[in-house]
């Protein structure tokens, strides 16, 4: 994943020459912006028991590790993604359809009494929301400095994704103990923790397809205002009624397990082909003109 050179002599001559970034300082960089977010927001949440600020060391991380690595445009991946919000929409979408489809099968859901164009408002308002808001801190943070930090320190795609996927989760855990309607047990907590590893890892497939962190920004946004719209989160219940989010619901469920590691293995398949269809287009490109 490294594709970093030095500046020739003509480039940039004298004392203009940059030289590779050390991936060693890199990481340790890296490594220490991690701990830092996760003290400052594990930190918060033990003192005040409240949420409101729970994001903020996210955005002081981004910030840091951006002073820090100075990394470049493409590698925090603040890059349009054209062809790839498609799959962004439908990860969500297939997900929480699905989930709402076996609620109603089994006549656990029951729309509240919520008119359509109020759901669809209460939903839209949600993801843009969540998802402007989320380049600034959790996607800004995880998919973007994180993963820049940890592409320049030398780590493959693969681990790149598993790294960041799990870095998500471990800053998760102590709001997941402390708000109110979410530390409803050790399963519950273990369902959720596992569909926030599997979201983060969809998100993350995402990110490596598309290059930009704009386009799992916009999978974050979407599936936010779906879930939390439909299903409900913490101790608010959601405009379908569903009273059992352990088995039904998307995020808190084990419908949602399932789910979502189907679709992170078609995600996660997809990149591959992608990533096979480059390689073969870059071999192709190179046989045709030698001199390149």
């Amino acid at each position: 994943m490294q594709r970093f050179q030095t500046q020739t002599a003509e480039e940039a001559p004298g004392p203009r020459a940059v030289s590779p970034p050390d991936p060693g300082i890199a990481m340790r960089r890296t490594a220490v912006a991690t701990l830092a977010v996760w003290a400052g927001s594990w930190g918060i949440l033990w003192v005040s028991r409240d949420a409101t600020w729970y994001v903020a060391p996210l955005f002081a991380g981004l910030v840091l590790l951006v002073v820090k690595l100075r990394p470049s445009r493409r590698e925090l991946g603040l890059a349009r993604g054209r062809g790839h919000y498609a799959a962004a929409t439908l990860t969500p979408l297939l997900v929480v359809g699905g989930v709402v489809w076996l609620a109603t099968l089994t006549g656990v859901a029951r729309v509240a009494d919520t008119g359509v164009g109020t759901l669809g408002l209460q939903i839209a308002t949600m993801a843009v929301l969540t998802g402007v808001g989320s380049v600034l801190t959790e996607d800004g943070f995880f998919r973007g400095a994180l993963w820049a930090g940890l592409e320049r320190a030398g780590r493959s795609p693969d681990a790149i994704l598993a790294w960041t996927s799990g870095a998500y989760v471990v800053w998760y855990l102590p709001f997941l103990r402390f708000e109110p309607g979410l530390s409803a047990g050790a399963e519950a907590m273990a369902v959720h923790s596992l569909n926030l590893l599997l979201l983060g890892l969809c998100w993350g497939a995402l990110r490596l397809a598309s290059g930009s962190v704009l386009v799992a920004a916009w999978a974050h946004g979407l599936w936010n205002g779906l879930a939390y719209t439909l299903f409900g989160y913490g101790t608010a219940r959601g405009a379908l009624g569903v009273t059992d989010p352990l088995r039904f619901d998307p995020e808190r469920g084990w419908a949602g397990v399932a789910l979502n590691a189907a679709l992170f293995l078609w995600l996660w398949r997809r990149w591959r082909r992608l990533e096979t269809a480059r390689g073969e287009a870059a071999r192709d490109a190179a046989e045709a003109d030698p001199a390149s």
